[in-house]
């Protein structure tokens, strides 16, 4: 369980269609056990870092932008039904979030265009998702389905799978 290969060619790009994604359409969703409630006011956050090689070259980055959630427990968006006891938790970026993911992707547009022939810098592109793991015993052996989409035409592609329990012993928590 984890990060699927076949989606390592699409994580790597994540960066450069952040660049270009449009903020209403970037989305993510999780397949989980119907049984699986989200604390109230507990969803993923989408982190995006950019730091420059050299201190001052651009200006650095360091967001967590939170999301807004939906539930669905039928096909929808482009993804399959989910499976008997199963539902969808579909997660995209309220409108305060959308302008502030505008905001960085001229930052990060001008950062690009500073730092041609300069070294550049780093990017990092992620969605933390840990404050939504369940510490319910009965639940956290059940797979969960981590899915993105930043652009509508491209679909959603799965980004990682594994149950509630790997994901807290990963962010430090006990399984």
């Amino acid at each position: 369980m984890g990060v699927p290969l076949r989606s390592l060619p699409r994580l790597m790009q994540l960066p450069k269609e952040l660049l270009d994604a449009n903020p209403a359409e970037l989305m993510v969703a999780l397949q989980v056990d119907a049984r699986m409630t989200p604390p109230v006011g507990a969803v993923p956050l989408l982190n995006i870092k950019l730091a420059p090689r050299e201190p001052g070259q651009f200006e650095a980055i360091d967001k967590q932008l939170p999301m807004q959630v939906s539930v669905a427990a039928a096909a929808t968006l482009g993804l399959d039904a989910p499976g008997a006891g199963r539902r969808w938790l579909l997660y995209s970026l309220p409108a305060s979030t959308q302008l502030e993911l505008v905001r960085i992707q001229g930052i990060m547009q001008r950062a690009r265009t500073e730092a041609q022939g300069k070294g550049g810098g780093t990017i990092s592109v992620g969605v933390t998702q840990a404050s939504l793991a369940t510490t319910d015993p009965a639940l956290a052996d059940t797979r969960w389905e981590t899915w993105l989409q930043t652009r509508r035409r491209d679909g959603f592609f799965e980004v990682w799978s594994g149950t509630p329990a790997q994901l807290q012993k990963s962010a430090g928590g006990k399984p």
